[in-house]
């Protein structure tokens, strides 16, 4: 994957850039809920009840013993003055979206140089991976024509040794050059939040030896 693309795929996973994210989504709603209290506010309230009432005589009928009573009120709050109470909510609910903001722009700019680091270092240790692999293949032909030589006599048993000491240093570093790449992949794919996420792999080796 480019850089650009690694860069665009860490914003989109990295934890700490989607906590921040409702961070600043939670802001915005204070800010919302506390300029809303400029606006008047319709209230409705009622209540229910059941009365009950001992029977008594009224020109030889009896009263109703239980009745039930309920009442609703609709009305309007508009609170007009609060000696700047509303206006130092709106203040600090912005205040914290503006720090919300750039926390998220220095977080932004932390990933983005954390990628660029682990996108060279890949590609560093993706080199010395090439390097490795042509300076074992060269010793591997250097061992194998001085031991031809050695056995046509053209060459002595110290030139041998020399040339199995030169592929033994040139394998070690192959290993060595491997286990970096390996790592430094790893490390790209963390730098990005991939490790979390199940998406298609950002690299993609397949060594020499037919393995990925």
């Amino acid at each position: 994957m480019s850089i650009e693309a690694l860069i665009h795929r860490a914003m989109e996973n990295r934890p700490e850039l989607m906590a921040q994210g409702l961070r600043i989504r939670s802001a915005e709603a204070h800010i919302r809920a506390a300029k809303a209290e400029y606006k008047p506010q319709i209230v409705l309230s009622g209540s229910v009840a059941q009365t009950s009432l001992w029977p008594a005589s009224d020109y030889g009928r009896l009263g109703a013993a239980s009745e039930p009573t309920w009442s609703a009120e609709l009305g309007i709050h508009w609170r007009i003055f609060d000696g700047g109470v509303r206006k130092n909510e709106v203040l600090i609910a912005e205040s914290k979206r503006r720090e919300a903001e750039d926390e998220l722009t220095t977080i932004d700019d932390e990933t983005t140089r954390e990628v660029w680091t682990a996108y060279i270092a890949f590609r560093t240790a993706l080199r010395k991976h090439d390097a490795a692999v042509s300076l074992l293949e060269s010793a591997n032909a250097s061992y194998s024509a001085s031991l031809d030589a050695y056995k046509y006599g053209v060459k002595n048993l110290v030139d041998v040794v020399t040339a199995e000491k030169q592929l033994a240093l040139a394998r070690l570093s192959s290993v060595s050059a491997r286990s970096e790449l390996f790592l430094e992949a790893v490390n790209l794919e963390f730098a990005t939040g991939n490790l979390l996420r199940n998406q298609p792999a950002a690299t993609k080796l397949q060594p020499t030896d037919g393995h990925q």
